[in-house]
């Protein structure tokens, strides 16, 4: 038993120590019977939380219209949030995933039925809900915020290393500018209304090659994962 806690203390550390250099980080919830453990023992329910670090950051050429410079690297609030729940983390295959309440925000839960994961997804219901990059001001700090998930685990799934793909959506905000056509009298200035697009981070890479390079709308990343832990021994 002594043995048994000193490799659970071991493991429980290298998934906090590991996860904390990602942008998406998974970490334990508490569970009904007050265990943080218990969220990632195998046949266990349990609550995980995936912690979004910043929003998203332009990477595609966009010239701002008013101030003729590029956008790219401009940081923005995030929208929108998906975990993909795999069947390992649906019990004996009946248990649906449970998001947690947000105020502000809605989800949505919805199953693949092409691999039998489920989908869930939560938007915020305005753009005064959307979670900024960081505080007004511009002083480096970042906001991060967490996305709580109710799961169970299969049986006899211990050691399995358990990818949850996610992706993180943005909305970028290009200005509008006014357009000036001159008349005999005097110009007339007709406004142009302003554009917006999405830009996503997803989560989905699971084969170690690591971040994408590619500068475009959509960056991918290494998904968050964890080690499903053995019952103990009693």
């Amino acid at each position: 038993m002594k043995k048994f806690l000193i490799g659970l203390l071991a493991t429980v550390m290298v998934l906090v120590g590991s996860s904390a250099q990602a942008h998406v980080s998974i970490l334990p919830g508490v569970s009904a019977t007050g265990s943080t453990t218990t969220s990632l023992t195998e046949g266990q329910s349990g609550y995980l939380n995936f912690r979004i670090g910043h929003g998203c950051t332009l990477e595609q050429e966009t010239l701002n219209p008013k101030t003729k410079t590029s956008m790219v690297g401009t940081h923005w609030a995030t929208k929108s949030f998906s975990v993909e729940v795999p069947v390992v983390a649906q019990g004996t295959g009946t248990t649906i995933p449970k998001a947690a309440w947000i105020p502000g925000w809605k989800s949505k839960v919805t199953k693949d039925l092409a691999s039998g994961n489920y989908i869930v997804t939560w938007t915020a219901t305005s753009p005064a809900f959307a979670i900024p990059d960081g505080p007004e001001g511009d002083t480096g700090a970042k906001h991060y915020f967490e996305f709580g998930l109710g799961i169970k685990w299969a049986s006899a799934t211990a050691g399995q290393k358990v990818y949850f793909k996610s992706v993180q959506t943005c909305q970028v905000d290009v200005p509008g500018v006014a357009a000036v056509k001159k008349t005999k009298t005097k110009p007339a200035v007709a406004a142009v209304k302003a554009r917006s697009f999405d830009i996503k981070v997803s989560w989905d890479v699971t084969d170690g090659s690591g971040a994408d390079l590619v500068p475009d709308l959509i960056e991918h990343n290494t998904a968050p994962s964890v080690t499903v832990l053995a019952l103990p021994v009693a």
